[in-house]
C-alpha cells in the first residue's frame, strides 16, 4: 500500500518516537482533567490584567490632573501621571506574565533554572 508516495513500511520507519517526558506530562494532564482538577489558575488572573492596566493609568491621570490644578502646572503633571501609570501598568503585566510562565513550567514538571524567567 502506498500513502503519499511512500509505502506503509517506509512511513513506519520514518515515524519519530514520542518524548517520554512529554508523554508523562500529557498523561498527568489527562488524569487531572478526568478527576475534574483545574490545570492552572493563571487564566483567570490574566483576564483582569487589561482592566488593571486601564485603572492604573486612570488613577495616575486623575492624580496628575488634581496636582496640576493645585500647583498650576497644567498639563505637565497630567502627562507625567499618564506616562507613570502606563509604565506601572506595563510593569505589572510583564510581572504577571513571567509569574504565569514560571507557574506553567513548574506545573509541567520542567522546573526553572536559576537566572531564567527573572529569578535571581
Amino acid at each position: 500500500m502506498v500513502v503519499f508516495g511512500r509505502s506503509v513500511a517506509e512511513s513506519k520507519e520514518h515515524e519519530s518516537k514520542p518524548d517520554p517526558a512529554d508523554v508523562e506530562r500529557r498523561k498527568k494532564e489527562l488524569l487531572a482533567a478526568a478527576r475534574g482538577e483545574k490545570r492552572s489558575g493563571s487564566e483567570g488572573s490574566m483576564a483582569g490584567l487589561g482592566i488593571q492596566f486601564v485603572i492604573t493609568v486612570m488613577v495616575f491621570l486623575f492624580l496628575g490632573q488634581w496636582l496640576d490644578r493645585r500647583l498650576g502646572t497644567t498639563p505637565w503633571l497630567l502627562l507625567l501621571g499618564v506616562l507613570l501609570g502606563a509604565a506601572l501598568g506595563m510593569w505589572n503585566m510583564v510581572r504577571a506574565a513571567r509569574q504565569a510562565e514560571k507557574d506553567e513550567r513548574r506545573q509541567a514538571g520542567l522546573g526553572t533554572r536559576k537566572g531564567q524567567l527573572g529569578e535571581e
